[in-house]
């Protein structure tokens, strides 16, 4: 360990610390505010832990790569690959059983991480890459403050895990994860329940692959992902509160993000959850793109997002195997009005372009749902016949319970302002069983391409959706926010042909909890 210079200011004392994986730890133990620490070339296969250090807001405690250091040269991994960790991944899965867990799984031991983050605050990991590491990359417990930037994730079940009541203000920023590297096996080959299945089988399952690139468990909140590309994953963005305690798992604030090739779902708050914002962000083959089965929740926004596909999921199952998850969904919902607790506050999906291949909702019931001006058109993939059921879920009278549920004033449901293309939609939806809004148009709204980027979402000339969306009016968590309407239904704005077509700004993020006091917590 080498200490090489320092710089004082008035805004900032910092300190450059060049480390190898012999002092790494060392440097950890001792980090203090304003320090940068820097990995020169080496194998840092060790599991680091930085441990009730604290920087400030100005003088962070910073891990990074050595100037003038490929990352790829000091990369953190446990040089394990993914064949070398799967049969120990579906023992672990089968004794979470045995340990008493209700569902098999790698969940236990998620803070068995490369980096650990206990009880610090302010601290910045930068530029790594972290690859073979098994189940988890990075774990952050007790900790405020925690940026994660400019990082590259392969491998691993977990590549980002949280846990804690006091743990908060998470940022993470320009990271990508392909979390399995052999192209196109989690989305075309293995069948879904040998990810995630009820039963293990030790000898045939991918239990290394059940989890998400962040996965939270119990935190105030805060957090907040952006410009980051997940591939390749079964899950994205993953935050349980199961206390139902209603400090916890708010703020959520994820935009400007890609996500392509997610097995299961791409936004999942679970249990209850308030104050989470998607938007801006786009979705390719993903198959079911937002999990809510709150059994309570606070108020949510999903706007300017676009979404589409390229080629169904599960379609080449392994060898005498079988995938029944292979038609997925626009959004999963609670399953039972009996596991409404309460209280719900709106669900508010707007001026969203969605290119969807089957069900928009399959069943069960979105207290809340707030759904204006948004784009929808159905298209089955290039040379596959439609797999869909009906918008709503079965169109079979005899199944109307399998449907999304029709008791829209009981549950404060609303669609209105959509416009929607979608096989047989009139038939199905235009009756009292679904009291649709008097400005919903059921026409296809006329994207110029099939979803393979972001222009082909631009409307035609003609499209009915142009300048046609309505008026909305929002509860944020401290103020309210309106559109007078008259935009393009959708995502993207502008004339026809315009070189660049800009998303529906929509509110800005209005974060509900409180500043920081610094000084009690680190008290605590």
């Amino acid at each position: 360990m080498a200490i090489i210079f320092a710089v004082i200011d008035e805004a900032q004392i910092m300190t450059q610390i060049l480390v190898t994986p012999d002092s790494l730890q060392e440097a950890l133990d001792k980090a203090s505010a304003g320090d940068r620490i820097q990995l020169q070339a080496g194998r840092y296969d060790g599991v680091y832990t930085i441990s009730r250090r604290r920087g400030t807001e100005h003088n962070k405690i910073v891990i990074e790569p050595a100037q003038d250091t490929d990352p790829t040269d000091c990369q953190i991994s446990q040089r394990m690959t993914a064949e070398e960790f799967r049969p120990k991944s579906n023992r672990l899965a089968q004794s979470s059983l045995d340990l008493g867990y209700s569902f098999p799984g790698l969940y236990p031991w998620i803070d068995d991480a490369r980096l650990r983050v206990f009880r610090c605050e302010h601290v910045t990991v930068r530029g790594l890459c972290f690859r073979q590491s098994w189940p988890t990359h990075i774990f952050i417990d007790a900790s405020r403050d925690v940026v994660v930037q400019d990082c590259r994730f392969e491998d691993a079940t977990f590549c980002i895990g949280a846990f804690g009541p006091t743990t908060r203000d998470i940022l993470v920023e320009r990271c990508t994860w392909t979390q399995d590297i052999v192209p196109n096996r989690i989305w075309h080959q293995i069948p879904w329940h040998r990810i995630h299945g009820a039963t293990v089988d030790t000898a045939g399952d991918y239990r290394l692959f059940d989890g998400d690139f962040f996965r939270s468990n119990e935190i105030s909140g805060g957090v907040t992902i952006r410009h980051c590309k997940i591939k390749a994953a079964f899950n994205a963005i993953h935050g349980y509160n199961t206390s139902l305690q209603a400090p916890l798992n708010r703020d959520f604030n994820i935009y400007q993000n890609s996500f392509e090739q997610i097995r299961d779902n791409v936004f999942e708050p679970e249990d209850g959850a308030s104050n989470w914002w998607f938007h801006h962000n786009d979705l390719v083959d993903v198959h079911k793109w937002f999990s809510i089965e709150c059994v309570t929740r606070g108020p949510m926004f999903i706007f300017s997002n676009i979404g589409s596909f390229r080629t169904w999921q599960g379609s080449d199952p392994l060898p005498g195997d079988t995938d029944e998850n292979t038609g997925g969904a626009v959004f999963k919902a609670l399953k039972k009005a009996t596991d409404a607790k309460g209280p719900f506050d709106r669900l508010n999906v707007f001026h969203n372009s969605f290119l969807t291949r089957s069900a928009y909702i399959k069943k069960g019931l979105l207290p809340g749902m707030n759904h204006l001006n948004n784009a929808v058109s159905y298209s089955p993939s290039s040379g596959e016949p439609p797999r869909t059921k009906g918008f709503f879920g079965s169109v079979e009278k005899a199944e109307y319970r399998k449907r999304f549920t029709s008791s829209w004033q009981k549950w404060n449901i609303r669609f209105d302002g959509d416009v929607i293309g979608f096989p047989a939609f009139a038939q199905e939806l235009n009756q009292p069983m679904y009291p649709l809004g008097a400005d919903i148009v059921e026409c296809d709204p006329m994207f110029i391409g099939q979803g393979r980027n972001a222009a082909d979402f631009e409307l035609a000339a003609n499209s009915p959706a142009r300048t046609a969306s309505i008026p909305m009016h929002l509860q944020l968590p401290s103020s309210q926010w309106s559109s007078n309407g008259g935009d393009n239904v959708g995502a993207l704005q502008g004339p026809p042909g315009s070189p660049t077509s800009n998303r529906f700004p929509g509110p800005s993020f209005a974060p509900t909890l409180a500043k920081l006091d610094y000084e009690t917590f680190m008290g605590s």
